[in-house]
C-alpha cells in the first residue's frame, strides 16, 4: 500500500480535533519516531501528492510549480483525493510544517480572492502568454482573425469549443472588446477549468507561505571556538540551494515561521550543534529528533568543507536518526 492510500485512510477517518492533538508517524519496517519522522513524512507524502500517475496536478512550464490538472476527472475518485491534500496542507499550517510543493501563483490567488490577470497564464503557457499579450498591444481591427468569445480546448484527446461567457461562440472579438476576451481567456484557462478541484481547498486556510524558502541567519547561534568559526564561514560560503540542503540534512525542514519554531520530540527544539571527536573520513551527522547535528573537530576549514558537503548531498534524505 502506498504511503499516500495508507495515509488518506489514517487522515480521512480522524476527526479535525483528534488532528489538532499531534500527529505521529511511524514507517512500515522502521522504528524510529518523532519529530524527525514526521517532518520525513510531510515531505514524502509532498512527493506523492504531485506523482503524474494519480493525474492529480500538472506541472508548470517554469518546472517547478504546479496547479490542478483540469483532466483530473480520468480519476473518478479525484475530488476526494483533492480534498485529502486539502486536508494534508492544513495539517502542515495547524503543526507548522513545511510541504514540499511549490503551487503556481494564480492557484494561491483563486484561493486568497485575489483576480487572476493574462501574465498568470505564463506559469502554464508561456507562449500563449505572448498572443494574449499580442492582441492587447495591436489593433485587431482590419486583421481578419475572426475570434470569437470561446476557445477550443482539449478534453481526454478531443477538442471541445467552450464558450467564455453566455453566448460566446457567437459573440465577435473586436478592438474594443478585447481586453474582456483576454481576462475571459485567462480566467478560463488559470480558474474556472479546475473550479471544482480549487473549492475543496477553500474551507482550509492556506497562506502563501506554505512552501516559501526560509531566511537564513546564520549569525544567531554566538558559538566562537574554531571549529565553530570554520564551520560558520563554510556556510557564508555557500550557495542559496545548499544551506537548504544543510537545514534539511539536520532538521528535516524549517517549520513555517523560521527558526523560531523549530520543534524537536518534546515542544520547540532550538537548531544545536554538538562537537564529537575527529577520525578519518568521519562525516557530519544528524539527530532531527532534536534538530542536532554533530560535528567532528576536523583539523582544517578545508577538510571541515569537504566532509559537510558530502554530508549534505548523499544524506539531505537519509537522516542519521541517532
Amino acid at each position: 500500500q502506498s504511503i499516500f492510500s495508507s495515509s488518506r485512510a489514517m487522515v480521512s477517518k480522524s476527526t479535525n480535533e483528534e488532528l489538532k492533538q499531534g500527529i505521529a508517524v511511524r514507517f512500515h519496517g522502521e522504528e524510529g519516531m518523532g519529530q524527525g519522522v514526521v517532518r520525513e513524512w510531510f515531505d514524502v507524502l509532498s512527493n506523492e501528492i504531485i506523482n503524474a500517475d494519480y493525474d492529480l496536478f500538472t506541472q508548470s512550464a517554469d518546472g517547478t510549480t504546479f496547479q490542478p490538472n483540469s483532466n483530473s476527472s480520468v480519476n473518478p475518485d479525484h475530488l476526494n483525493y483533492f480534498r485529502f491534500e486539502g486536508q494534508t496542507l492544513w495539517l502542515a499550517l495547524y503543526h507548522r510544517q513545511l510541504v514540499n510543493i511549490y503551487f503556481t501563483r494564480s492557484f494561491y490567488k483563486r484561493i486568497l480572492g485575489i483576480p487572476v490577470n493574462y501574465q498568470d497564464v505564463s506559469s502554464i503557457d508561456p507562449e500563449y502568454t505572448k498572443n494574449l499579450q499580442w492582441i492587447l498591444d495591436n489593433d485587431i481591427s482590419d486583421l481578419g482573425l475572426d475570434l470569437t468569445c470561446s476557445v477550443e480546448t482539449d478534453v481526454f484527446g478531443a477538442m471541445e469549443e467552450v464558450p467564455l461567457k453566455p453566448g460566446g461562440t457567437s459573440f465577435i472579438v473586436t478592438q474594443d472588446n478585447k481586453a474582456e476576451y483576454v481576462q475571459l481567456v485567462t480566467e478560463l484557462r488559470m480558474t474556472r477549468a479546475i473550479q471544482p478541484q480549487i473549492n475543496l481547498f477553500d474551507e482550509y486556510e492556506l497562506e502563501l507561505l506554505l512552501s516559501e524558502m526560509p531566511e537564513i541567519y546564520w549569525f544567531s547561534f554566538g558559538l566562537m571556538w574554531i571549529v565553530l568559526q570554520w564551520f560558520w564561514k563554510v556556510v557564508e560560503s555557500l550557495t542559496q540551494e545548499d544551506p537548504l540542503l544543510l537545514l534539511q540534512f539536520v532538521t528535516g525542514r524549517v517549520p513555517h515561521g523560521g527558526f523560531a519554531f523549530l520543534n524537536g520530540g518534546s515542544g520547540l527544539q532550538k537548531f544545536t550543534i554538538a562537537s564529537v571527536p575527529y577520525t578519518s573520513n568521519l562525516l557530519p551527522t544528524s539527530s532531527t529528533c532534536i534538530n542536532m547535528m554533530k560535528l567532528p573537530e576536523y583539523p582544517s576549514q578545508e577538510v571541515l568543507r569537504d566532509r559537510l558537503l558530502v554530508a549534505m548531498h548523499c544524506g539531505s534524505y537519509g537522516y542519521n536518526m541517532a
